[in-house]
């Protein structure tokens, strides 16, 4: 992927939680499920570079292990941490029925569930291809370069929720304010990554 096509996902990856936000009347929850169902693909990502690095490189599968049992735990742990930060929030919400209102949710006469879900996935697998398979990245990647920016990812965003949590005992804001706050995070690491990519050549 070149950095115009970085920009361009970059502008997508903020413009879809907005939208829903300010245009569709989506609630906190609603985008953080759209936001975990991409740390989710990300992850599966991240599996499909390890595998095809090892079958070209021959390394063995022992690092992506590691780094994969790592990379789980951290998800998990974001996934915690951001359903106990919405808890927080809105310590009424029941999240069982949250999750199938979410899938259930109609726009044109379409469940969500039916286009969302499988667009995220075609979405990171188009990703995968044309970012890692095409160039042939995997030919002088290794597996920490492979894990290690999913992996801040998930720290960050456990970090972010534990100070929602903090912030939560003594002020809730809006849900746009955690909207902008999430997508102002994520467009800021992005950015970072697309510069250090370009600096690095």
């Amino acid at each position: 992927m070149n950095t115009k096509q970085a920009y361009i996902q970059l502008v997508g990856d903020a413009l879809i939680p907005l939208l829903g936000a300010f245009y569709f009347d989506w609630s906190l929850y609603f985008i953080l499920l759209f936001y975990c169902l991409d740390l989710v693909a990300n992850e599966v990502v991240a599996h499909l570079k390890s595998r095809k690095t090892v079958e070209f490189s021959g390394i063995g599968t022992n690092q992506w292990l590691k780094k994969g049992v790592k990379s789980a735990f951290l998800l998990l742990a974001s996934l915690v941490a951001i359903h106990v930060a919405v808890y927080f929030i809105h310590p009424d919400i029941n999240f069982q029925k949250e999750l199938i209102d979410f899938m259930a949710y109609e726009e044109m006469g379409i469940a969500q569930g039916y286009v969302l879900v499988p667009f995220v996935a075609l979405s990171a697998y188009q990703l995968y291809r044309m970012d890692f398979l095409i160039p042939a990245k995997y030919r002088k990647i290794d597996i920490t370069q492979i894990w290690k920016p999913h992996m801040t990812s998930l720290i960050i965003i456990t970090l972010f929720a534990g100070l929602t949590i903090g912030l939560s005992q003594i002020i809730v804001f809006n849900d746009l304010v955690y909207v902008l706050s999430i997508v102002g995070v994520s467009s800021i690491y992005q950015l970072w990554l697309i510069r250090r990519k370009n600096a690095e050549g």
